[in-house]
Parts: C-alpha cells; structure tokens; sequence
C-alpha cells in the first residue's frame, strides 16, 4: 500500500495568513521570449515552447485579488463528462505540492452541474485535504478537465483529461467531520469563524509527483447528522488510488501525461541604488508533459531521486535536510538557518515567518541527484524591504522559517528544506509522476523525480 502523503503546500501572505492572488489571464500573450509594454514585468524565457502549443499554457504571477507574492497561476477549463457544457476557471494556483484540481464550489455550480463520484455503492463522497497550514473540504464530483492550448476553442487543440475526480472546495458543506477540524478551512472569504482561512485564488491545481492524492475520505449520506469516516459500504478510509482525487496530467489523452514542466524568467535582486527588489509580475510556462514533445525535452537536467514521500536531501550550512522539496505553491523559500543570526531581524512589516536580515545573503546549499549533488545559489533579502515595495509582486529573493522544528536534533523524517517558487525563477523545474517514465534518448528514468536546468 502506498503511504499517505501530507500536502506540502505553504500559503503566506505579507501579514503572515494563508492568503494568495492572481490577476487575470493574459491580455495578450507571446511565445519563445516574448515582449513586455512594462519595464518591470519579466517576460517570458526563451523556450521552444509556444502558448499555441497544446501541451503549453501561459502562466504568470502578479497582483491579484489579495495582492499577495509569488503565486503562480493558470486557467483551467472544466466540463460536464462527454458533453461540451464546461467553464473556464481563471485564477487557479499552480502546485508542484500537492495532487489533484481543487476548485471553489461556488465557481463550478454556478455554470455547469457536475455528477458525484462514485466509489464502491456510495455517491455522495467528500473529502478532507491536509495541506500543510490549512484544510480543504468538501465533495468528490468527476469532470473532464481540459488545459493548455489557451484553451483551444471546442476543446481541440488543448490537453484533456476525461473524467477526472475532482475536489469542490465548500467550508459550508455538509457537517464537517471532528478530524477535518485541526486547522483553518480554505474558504472564498474570511467570516466571523476561526475555521476558515481566506483564498483569494478560484482553486488549486496539484501538479506533483503523485498521481493520486492519499487523502481522507467521508460518506455524507446523511449530512445533517455528520459525515462518516469507517465503516462505509465499499469505501474504505483510503479508497484505491484510482478512485482518489487525481492528478489530472497523469490523465491526459494525449502522450503528454507524465508529469510537468515549469519555466519562468529570472527576476533582479536588486535595483539600481542597491535596494532588494523584485518586479511587478513574472510571465512563464507550465508545459505539460517531460520528453515527450521538442518543447519539454530533459536535456542535461540534474536529476534528483526522491523518496516515497517525494523528499531529497539539501545540505546547507553542514546540516542535512532531509526532508527537502520543490513546491511551486510556496511563495517562498522555508528553512530554519542553523546559524539564525545571519538571517535574524526584527520584521515590522512582514511576519516573523519571514526572514528581515540587515542586508542580502548570497547562500548556496547542494542538493543530493542521481550521481551525485548540484550546487544551488539563491539570496534571502529583507521580507519588509520587498514587501515596501507595493507595485511589486515577484520575488526571487524571499524567505522565511519552517517555525517550531528544530535544528539540532532534526525530527524524525529530518529537517525541512521547502524550496518554493524563488527557486523556479530562472529556471526550467521538471516534474516527473510515479509510474511514469521519461525516454532520454540514452536510456528511461522512471517517476517519481524531479530535475532541473538554469536557463
């Protein structure tokens, strides 16, 4: 039996809650370098992907609704099965993180109506998602799902997955379960409740290295009175792997279905005076599919072996952490420094789950790969500093503590090393699924991994 897997994701905004942005989709949109009418906008890297492409859809972080940082986003179309009655979901965040489309069910009943999933002989199905700060709650409905392409009109030219299940994210739905009540439930808005936890974004798109999510599941059959966890008819706690939430890419028609690849501009750390900084909004690439077409091509990536919770080992500042990942639903870089006083400093503006530091570090740590590590710089600049800065939304140079674990000894699994969006800047991240593989042209590396090139 697989082992469960706890969502990774981190949501942090400026004051320190779980909060994320996005704007709206490209007004207009480039290919292979791209220009920009902005001084301060990154645009897109060049890359033999195209927006055109099916297997290619734009991706960009900037302001938003939460004007929060360093949230990467795309639209996702979802449709009733075998029909062409669908909506398309702008604003959606994409998660190298966690497994499986998550999307406001506010945002999806509106337009369309879609069927309940079934497994063994119940169909009324919900789930509860653990990520790492908060909770997603609500009912298991089947869609296709369609991307890329820009959303090719009629649904060719776009990659598409038929019925896929899917989470329909409601606070208000059903009685929620005593178990599903440990942390904040992702909710559309804040209310009086200390139960929700605001997200400003329409869903969630989990593009990791798991095809199915490993979550706990519930019958609410009956849901005045409660939703069960035990003793269901043909549903267990954890029902098969293929009747959980699933990665939707794994699901793909097309060949372009084992796993993700994700490209984005390489951002200024600073500005002309020497002020830590970043730019108003990043345009990239999630390009789907590893190897499979000219415009995803593994090339000389440094390829990094995970294990069965999908964590390597960084080694920064002589301590292993094993528990390191890639996490493009980070909007920063999370570690505890065993030398705290470098990046020490009081945050004002920012939360103290930031780092202030009196100045820009210029740090390097190694990650374990295949044959053996690969050297990874990055900088860690004051949160208030960037945070000041209120025209700009992407940082490459963001940071902050993984809060209570401690250093020396590290807990049972190891230290955490969260590297989120900052390092996907001037980068192209590979994300390869379990049970998939990748044919390099010299051989097949086999799922689940990640990897890497500096563009």
């Amino acid at each position: 039996m697989q082992p469960h897997r706890l969502q990774r994701s981190v949501w942090r905004s400026a004051s320190g809650l779980a909060a994320v942005f996005l704007s709206g989709f490209l007004a207009s949109c480039g290919g292979g370098g791209g220009s920009s009418s902005s001084a301060v906008v990154a645009t897109f890297p060049a890359s033999p992907a195209l927006l055109s492409d099916s297997n290619v859809a734009a991706l960009l972080v900037q302001a938003g609704p939460g004007a929060n940082v360093n949230m990467p986003y795309v639209s996702v179309r979802v449709c009733e099965p075998n029909t062409r009655r669908c909506t398309t979901i702008d604003n959606v965040l994409v998660d190298t993180g966690s497994t499986g489309l998550r999307l406001f069910a506010s945002q999806v009943n509106a337009a369309i109506t879609l069927p309940a999933h079934t497994i063994g002989s119940s169909s009324t199905i919900s789930e509860c998602a653990q990520f790492l700060n908060t909770l997603a709650w609500g009912s298991v409905k089947v869609a296709d799902v369609e991307m890329g392409g820009q959303l090719a009109f009629s649904g060719v030219g776009v990659e598409r997955a038929p019925a896929v299940p899917v989470q329909l994210m409601d606070a208000g739905h059903a009685s929620i379960p005593a178990a599903c009540t440990g942390a904040p439930l992702l909710a559309t808005s804040t209310n009086a409740s200390n139960n929700t936890q605001m997200l400003t974004a329409n869903g969630i798109l989990g593009v990791g290295l798991f095809a199915s999510d490993r979550q706990h599941y519930y019958d609410c059959a009956s849901p005045a009175t409660g939703c069960e966890l035990t003793g269901l008819t043909g549903v267990r706690r954890y029902p098969l792997p293929a009747q959980q939430v699933q990665n939707p890419v794994s699901l793909f028609v097309s060949g372009n279905n084992n796993g993700v690849v994700i490209q984005l501009p390489a951002l200024p750390t600073s500005n002309s005076g020497g002020t830590a900084t970043g730019v108003s909004s990043a345009q990239g690439y999630l390009i789907f599919g590893v190897g499979t077409q000219a415009n995803n091509r593994l090339n000389q990536a440094s390829v990094i072996p995970v294990n069965a919770q999908g964590n390597f080992t960084t080694v920064y500042r002589g301590v292993s952490y094993a528990s390191s990942f890639l996490d493009s639903g980070s909007n920063g870089l999370y570690f505890n420094d065993p030398a705290p006083s470098v990046l020490a400093g009081t945050c004002r503006l920012a939360s103290n789950d930031f780092y202030c530091p009196g100045s820009t570090q210029n740090l390097t740590a190694r990650m374990q790969t295949a044959t053996s590590s690969a050297s990874v710089s990055f900088s860690i600049s004051s949160a208030d500093t960037l945070f000041s800065q209120s025209t700009h939304f992407a940082f490459s140079n963001l940071g902050g503590n993984m809060g209570g674990e401690p250093i020396s000894p590290c807990p049972v699994g190891g230290c955490t090393f969260d590297w989120g969006l900052p390092f996907f800047f001037g980068r192209t991240v590979y994300t390869v699924i379990e049970g998939k593989s990748v044919n390099t042209g010299t051989g097949t590396l086999n799922g689940p991994f990640n990897a890497f090139t500096t563009n």
